[in-house]
């Protein structure tokens, strides 16, 4: 039976269902870009120029997922059906995904090959958009860091079985992009038959918020998806070139280099789901987000120093972890916090572009760390560019995140709501309750 409107959601219900199909959906996504955007590429285009070729696909695809997720958040805000106003756009990525998976693979040249990549990102990027919506909408206040821990760590773990189905299925292309999707058409089910959508035909629509200006953004909000930014801006940094890292500074054979860098992924996204589901869960019995994000911001800072000047192995997975461990406990607070800041009826718009905070870092970081790269040579002594530059402006992106901070607490510090103690409520600044 498909749950309604009234449906009680008590607790974490409805989150693993909500994770499961962020975990697919992402996995569909990195499915096609760890095996079928190289190898069609290869097949048009010269060596010399794969390289090029595959990263303008890319951005293209980065591009589109910019646009296409608040997009769709705004759409489905306003959407009523007697299926919900998340379900149809859930339903209908999930089920186009496939097509536009198949007309990757199919592709016959660059250009058919880029719309259907940004085809692809438009239909999970409806899917990724609406999942996290309905968190927001079936999630109560006081379990929203939990769930928000959850949630951050299946998107990591999301990208684990491309890899494995990628080495364990090389040279079967269509069948190794074809699992992912069709988890995801599966997750996607399941979450319409077991988690309860909040806008059906039955109920009315909420009443719209005064504000001044339609396309206002509420100010809290915009403090949050500054430092957001500022966050993942400073991790896609710290992360950037790790391979060619360890390549001149460390050990100047690949195949070593790459085993290094290998187990330095490994224990960085292991740190991350472990922080993120332990801290969500500590952060959600707490209320105050603060200590969370100083301790997280302070991390990635001291994580950005030490691969700076790690001058070995052990130094660099060092850093992996309490890197891992950093953003893992602020993707656990930071998306309930985002909530606390936007305005209910409008909560899949801000949610979209709350998310936009993870594709810029993805496209701008590598020109940003190439740039970096290029003011000199490794202090260090490596035969490569300059680390220690790139990774000290990691540390400086990051230490703006924790200036900003004064500004954020206010959003983060919850005292408990004198109407319902079972379920407090944030503290809301009088600009941000004007905002909105």
């Amino acid at each position: 039976m498909i749950p309604d409107a009234a449906t009680p959601v008590r607790g974490l219900r409805t989150v693993p269902f909500l994770a499961a199909v962020n975990l697919a959906a992402l996995g569909a996504l990195t499915a096609p870009a760890v095996v079928g955007l190289p190898v069609r590429v290869a097949a048009f285009v010269p060596a010399a120029d794969r390289a090029g070729t595959l990263a303008m696909v890319i951005a293209a695809g980065a591009v589109a997922a910019i646009v296409a997720n608040p997009l769709v958040g705004f759409l489905s805000d306003r959407t009523r059906s007697g299926w919900g106003r998340r379900r149809p756009w859930m339903l209908a990525g999930a089920f186009s995904g496939p097509l536009a998976t198949w007309w990757l693979l199919s592709a016959s040249d660059v250009f058919t090959l880029v719309l259907a990549w940004i085809g692809m990102q438009i239909c999970y990027n409806a899917v990724l958009a609406t999942a996290a919506a309905q968190l927001a909408d079936t999630v109560q206040e006081r379990w929203r860091a939990a769930a928000s821990g959850i949630f951050a760590a299946a998107a990591f773990l999301g990208t684990v079985p491309p890899l494995v189905i990628a080495a364990t299925l090389p040279t079967q292309l269509v069948l190794a992009s074809a699992i992912m999707p069709a988890a995801a058409v599966i997750a996607v089910v399941l979450c319409v038959l077991f988690v309860p959508d909040r806008a059906v035909t039955s109920a009315p629509a909420p009443a719209p918020s005064p504000r001044p200006s339609r396309f206002a953004i509420a100010p809290g909000f915009a403090l949050v998806w500054v430092q957001r930014l500022l966050l993942q801006s400073a991790f896609s940094l710290t992360t950037a070139f790790t391979l060619y890292f360890v390549m001149d500074r460390m050990l100047r054979d690949q195949a070593s280099a790459t085993s290094v860098t290998s187990l330095s992924t490994v224990l960085g996204g292991g740190a991350i789901v472990i922080a993120a589901v332990t801290m969500g869960l500590l952060a959600g019995r707490r209320g105050d987000y603060r200590p969370f994000l100083a301790a997280a911001i302070v991390g990635l800072i001291a994580a950005s120093l030490l691969r700076a000047f790690a001058a070995d192995p052990l130094q660099l997975w060092t850093s992996a972890v309490v890197g891992g461990l950093a953003m893992g406990t602020f993707f656990a607070v930071d998306f309930a916090l985002a909530l606390r800041t936007i305005p209910a009826e409008r909560t899949g718009a801000y949610l979209g572009i709350l998310n936009a905070t993870e594709t810029i870092p993805q496209v701008v970081g590598p020109l940003a760390a190439a740039a970096l790269l290029a003011t000199g040579g490794d202090a260090l002594g490596g035969r490569g560019g300059n680390y220690v530059a790139l990774y000290v402006t990691a540390a400086a992106v990051a230490l703006l995140a924790l200036v900003l901070l004064r500004l954020v607490a206010p959003y983060a510090r919850r005292p408990v709501s004198a109407g319902n103690p079972e379920d407090p409520a944030p503290r809301v600044p009088e600009e941000h309750r004007r905002a909105s």
